[in-house]
């Protein structure tokens, strides 16, 4: 049989077939991802060693030291003592920003061949969030949510989240996290030798717990101070941790210091200090954040938003909103500045597009409501306010007194509503302006500021009902003398005010000089 060596078999030309190679250990999936419950990178050494059937410690200083080996720069994880390889002051860290979380995720992600071991810890975060208050120092943990796994049966694990030093209560059962093992009373690590997820490290004890039969725990009826403020603060936390496999890149250093500068004009018009007090901080705290020198750290930070009313994701992508009307009443009243007569437009560019900036802020002057400078910057593709003034600093400070005046006018609408509603209200008794300003948020000053004619007349009617309420406690104080004075002459008693006080209902009368008057005229007659 004749053979045609010219016909190539179209099977023998095909190309290899490209076949990674296999991870070492197992292409575990974390559990989580691009939520707010993504476990922490602890918790996921922890699952990794128990699906290879060996103990944490085994896995860190057999697979893991090895690589990390090999990098001779200062870390916890690149030491010759197994001890130090997994002690504390390398655990601490590990789901953090800091160089050992950095180099546990690059030797994980080699072994296991996964390219998302990042966001399991917060990494991704790491140019705008200090070290210095960002994880807690033990392990916390909601026992109601162990136990939930447990009866689902579903995987028991660590989120990311508890591991964060603001977050104080669980999202899902309200409940404060707990950091003592129930059974042995001890704190203990995120991750150690033997870490097995939902068991203390130190006496082995189940952490989970059921609401029916949970040991009495005062905490856990009573009323969580500032609950509102800790919702909101674990839930913006919980978001930021879900969005973090979405954002594009990580955010830069700049971006704390440029997000404030364009609120501090739209809050205070570019007060700083002013901004700082309105938000309860030191001067020398937002000084240094808006020169850039520093940065807050996550606790600050959080406070900054909450009064915002922004999230931490909105935040850190440069996102400003418009201010609310319950800010903008608490802001403090801005101090009145002399406008120059100049009229004229005084531009430092002359090209077509500060041209273009220049008409849009001449419309901007006609709109209603009035544009803010921060508003109009945005709009315009600007990222701060400063970029208008370099256009036109006539026009820019122009447009800033006309947003001003108008939050002015809404706040004097809203004060004054306020004020007259408590005047011709029909509550009894009738509240002090101290009750409406402490009710309300609003400080007294302000008050006076915008309503001092309203204020006056609640004063006023404060007052009689005070002078009222004072003589209907100097007749009830006369007529109990009277009735006891009697009494106790009768059974031989000296009626004297240290007698009475003994029997009085109110002894605090006797203070009064019209009761002394009283009670002395009694007893003269009485000796008759």
């Amino acid at each position: 049989m004749m053979t045609n060596m010219a016909v190539n078999d179209e099977l023998w030309l095909k190309d290899p077939e490209f076949t990674p190679s296999p991870s070492r250990l197992f292409h575990l999936e974390p559990i989580g991802l691009g939520t707010c419950y993504v476990e922490s990178l602890t918790s996921y050494v922890a699952r990794l060693a128990a699906a290879h059937s060996v103990l944490p410690g085994t896995l860190l200083a057999r697979e893991i030291k090895p690589i990390v080996g090999h990098n001779h720069t200062t870390n916890p994880l690149n030491s010759k003592s197994i001890v130090s390889l997994y002690g504390q002051a390398s655990v601490k860290a590990l789901n953090g920003t800091q160089i050992g979380a950095k180099q546990l995720v690059f030797a994980l992600e080699i072994l296991t061949k996964r390219t998302d071991l990042q966001f399991l810890t917060m990494l991704p975060w790491a140019k705008v969030f200090p070290v210095l208050g960002l994880l807690k120092h033990s392990h916390a943990w909601c026992p109601y949510c162990y136990q939930d796994w447990l009866n689902n049966q579903q995987v028991i694990y660590s989120p990311l989240l508890w591991a964060l030093k603001p977050a104080n209560i669980c999202p899902i059962h309200y409940r404060f996290l707990e950091s003592k093992c129930p059974h042995c009373d001890l704190e203990f690590l995120h991750l150690w030798h033997n870490s097995r997820p939902g068991f203390c490290l130190k006496c082995g004890g189940w952490l989970g717990m059921n609401y029916e039969v949970s040991l009495p725990d005062k905490r856990l009826f009573e009323e969580i101070p500032n609950l509102q403020q800790e919702i909101w603060i674990v839930k913006t936390l919980g978001d930021l941790i879900a969005q973090a496999p979405e954002f594009p890149c990580p955010p830069p250093r700049e971006t704390i210091k440029t997000i404030l500068e364009a609120y501090v004009y739209q809050y205070t018009q570019g007060n700083v200090s002013a901004f700082g007090r309105w938000l309860g901080l030191s001067r020398y705290e937002i000084l240094h954040w808006y020169s850039g020198v520093a940065i807050p750290n996550l606790d600050k930070l959080l406070k900054i938003c909450y009064a915002l009313s922004t999230n931490l994701v909105d935040f850190l992508q440069l996102k400003i909103l418009p201010l609310t009307l319950k800010q903008l009443v608490s802001l403090p009243a801005p101090k009145q500045k002399k406008l120059s007569s100049q009229s004229a437009l005084v531009t430092s560019n002359s090209s077509p597009k500060c041209e273009r900036v220049i008409q849009a802020m001449q419309l901007a002057q006609e709109e209603e409501p009035p544009p803010s400078l921060t508003q109009l910057a945005v709009r315009l593709g600007f990222k701060t306010p400063s970029s208008l003034t370099a256009c036109s600093k006539s026009l820019s400070a122009s447009l800033a007194t006309r947003y001003s005046e108008y939050q002015q006018q809404l706040r004097f609408l809203h004060i004054r509503d306020i004020l007259e509603l408590a005047l011709f209200s029909d509550e009894y008794p009738p509240p002090s302006l101290r009750k409406i300003a402490k009710r309300t948020g609003i400080g007294l000053a302000t008050f006076y500021h915008y309503c001092p004619i309203v204020c006056h007349a609640i004063s006023l009617r404060y007052k009689d009902y005070r002078k009222f309420v004072h003589k209907l406690a100097i007749e009830q104080g006369c007529r109990e003398v009277r009735q006891l004075a009697s009494v106790l002459h009768a059974q031989g008693i000296t009626p004297t005010a240290k007698n009475l006080r003994k029997f009085m209902p109110h002894p605090s009368l006797l203070w009064q000089a019209e009761v002394i008057d009283v009670l002395r005229q009694i007893r003269l007659d009485l000796s008759q």
